[in-house]
């Protein structure tokens, strides 16, 4: 079963996800007047839903700051719309096991976000392209997906331009202003152009995208055992290795990290079903910062004000201002 045909399963079909171990504390420079703050609220294993701003406190280097916008799931009309780029590497190892195919989008990933949520969608290979800028309209994205393959086929063997793409993407995310941005992001985790995941890890903290890294590891898994083999079997020690260094891109910004032991329909789907927990039930919530910009580095955290009622996930974020 192709990952185009579980990621729609997935994402339209529901939205329940186990708490992810806590990120570490990434940079993010505020933008304009306000600073926001994107985390959850868990409670016995589910998201805390329907929270008011005096069950909540946000302090700034341990100063309560007032709230200006609360916004959860249950918001109708948000202002930090969420934004999500789905970012497909189409080079040869993923492309030559079809591991993907033209159903990936279809009209599901829409239904599972919110109503107001917008996806855009690009590919790598030797190079990045994108394909859709965030849209809502599932046509527009099931003719991008259907370019992205196409450009697969034509950029084929040309090496795998991984970290430096997520970047590239990252600070194209950032440009478009103010959102709750996230990306899922479908690789083998090898890259074959001498790319920074360091680098990498900067663009994707600086723009506050959290990222979600689905690892189609089966494919080597197949040639291993010799089925469809290319140019000889695959470096495990290097491609174990090559794995680990991918997870500090979710691991750094709050996301998380999947690698499914099979490509079937219902392993992907729960793994899409779980991403669609987390970027609908985050809650954001803003502040205007006091004093002047200095370029000094503040702590910022979110905390409940009855700790009984849950516990925050992923609020603190050091600002620099």
């Amino acid at each position: 079963m192709a990952v185009s045909s579980f990621i729609a399963g997935v994402l339209a079909a529901g939205l329940v996800a186990a708490p992810p171990p806590a990120p570490q504390t990434p940079s993010f420079p505020a933008e304009a007047e306000l600073v926001y703050v994107r985390f959850h609220v868990e409670r016995k294993g589910a998201y805390v839903g329907g929270l008011g701003k005096d069950q909540l406190r946000v302090l700034e280097d341990g100063k309560p700051q007032p709230i200006a916008v609360l916004e959860t799931a249950a918001t109708r009309d948000r202002t930090v719309l969420p934004e999500v780029t789905l970012v497909l590497d189409v080079s040869s190892s993923v492309m030559d096991e079809r591991l993907l195919d033209e159903t990936l989008i279809r009209e599901v990933l829409l239904g599972s976000l919110h109503a107001q949520a917008r996806v855009a969608l690009c590919a790598f290979g030797g190079r990045l392209a994108c394909f859709a800028e965030p849209t809502r309209d599932a046509s527009a994205l099931t003719a991008a997906f259907a370019d992205a393959l196409r450009f697969g086929q034509e950029t084929r063997r040309q090496g795998t331009r991984l970290y430096a793409s997520v970047a590239d993407v990252a600070r194209q995310s950032a440009a478009r202003g103010k959102a709750q941005r996230a990306m899922i992001l479908f690789t083998d985790a090898l890259d074959t152009e001498n790319g920074s995941v360091d680098d990498a890890v900067d663009a994707v903290t600086q723009a506050d995208v959290r990222v979600y890294a689905v690892k189609v590891s089966q494919a080597f898994q197949d040639t291993a055992r010799g089925r469809r083999p290319f140019s000889g079997a695959p470096n495990r020690a290097m491609y174990d290795y090559r794995k680990l260094e991918l997870d500090a891109l979710p691991e750094e910004t709050g996301g998380r990290s999947f690698e499914p032991g099979t490509l079937d329909e219902e392993s992907l789907a729960r793994i899409l079903r779980e991403i669609g927990a987390e970027i609908s039930n985050e809650v954001v919530v803003g502040y205007e910062p006091t004093g002047p910009r200095t370029g000094a580095r503040h702590k910022v955290k979110v905390e409940l004000v009855d700790k009984s009622a849950g516990k925050v996930r992923g609020g603190e974020r050091t600002l620099v201002r």
